[in-house]
């Protein structure tokens, strides 16, 4: 629990950064790893600040705002009773394999992030869409996953962990771009359909692939889904071993 762990002195901006980008233990995965689409309640927030400074209409409809605000408060209240170990969090032992002390942040930010994406104009025919190119994305390139990280870092679970953080960080920073076009005005909102199942892929992939290695490879067992899952893992670490 992160009440029994003492942080080292740090400084507070670079603990956020590590909770929600790149933990500094190598082998857990950062906030945004696990759940990228809130990444995008960043992104909505920046859009609404900027246009509240320039005195411009947000956009939001004021019951939604209120909504909105309502899980914006729930996700900053979790953040901020962990202030205090915030700096020393993204070094705990007790985050690996996921930054699961801040884990009830997930949900309110999960939905700013879905609305958010609405509020660009990414409508029904677009959720279809992305869902659609999800499926494929699962089916084709979920396989080709396993084998590159079994030839990447194959023994080294944090190597894994590492690897599909370094490509969310990247595609979050052009999803980010493609956010602020769309909101501009100057690309189009069905581009995020194509943008979002690549995003959701990382995660899935972190679940499927590597969480599932780490799960499985622990000394009490740890077997999630008995007995299906035992004759999976003696077939992969048959192919693949630790």
């Amino acid at each position: 629990m992160a009440g029994h762990y003492a942080p080292p002195p740090g400084d507070l901006i670079s603990g956020l950064y590590g909770a929600f980008f790149e933990p500094a233990r190598a082998g857990s995965a950062a906030f945004f790893q696990v759940s990228p689409l809130s990444f995008f309640a960043l992104l909505l927030a920046a859009a609404a600040g900027y246009a509240l400074i320039r005195r411009r209409s947000t956009g939001i409809p004021s019951q939604d705002a209120r909504l909105l605000a309502f899980f914006a408060l729930a996700a900053a209240l979790v953040v901020f009773a962990y202030a205090r170990s915030l700096p020393g969090m993204s070094a705990s032992p007790g985050i690996v394999p996921d930054m699961r002390y801040i884990s009830p942040a997930y949900l309110p930010l999960l939905v700013i992030g879905v609305y958010a994406l609405k509020h660009a104009g990414l409508d029904g025919n677009g959720v279809r869409e992305a869902l659609r190119t999800l499926f494929w994305l699962a089916v084709i390139d979920l396989p080709l996953i396993f084998v590159v990280l079994q030839v990447v870092a194959g023994r080294d679970p944090a190597g894994q962990v590492a690897f599909i953080t370094t490509l969310t960080c990247i595609f979050l920073a052009g999803a980010a771009v493609l956010y602020i076009a769309v909101l501009a005005r100057r690309a189009s909102p069905r581009l995020l359909a194509y943008a979002v199942p690549v995003l959701m892929l990382f995660p899935l992939a972190w679940e499927v692939v590597v969480d599932f290695r780490f799960a499985t490879s622990c000394w009490e067992g740890y077997h999630f889904w008995i007995p299906v899952v035992q004759y999976i893992w003696y077939i992969q670490y048959a192919i693949f071993p630790l």
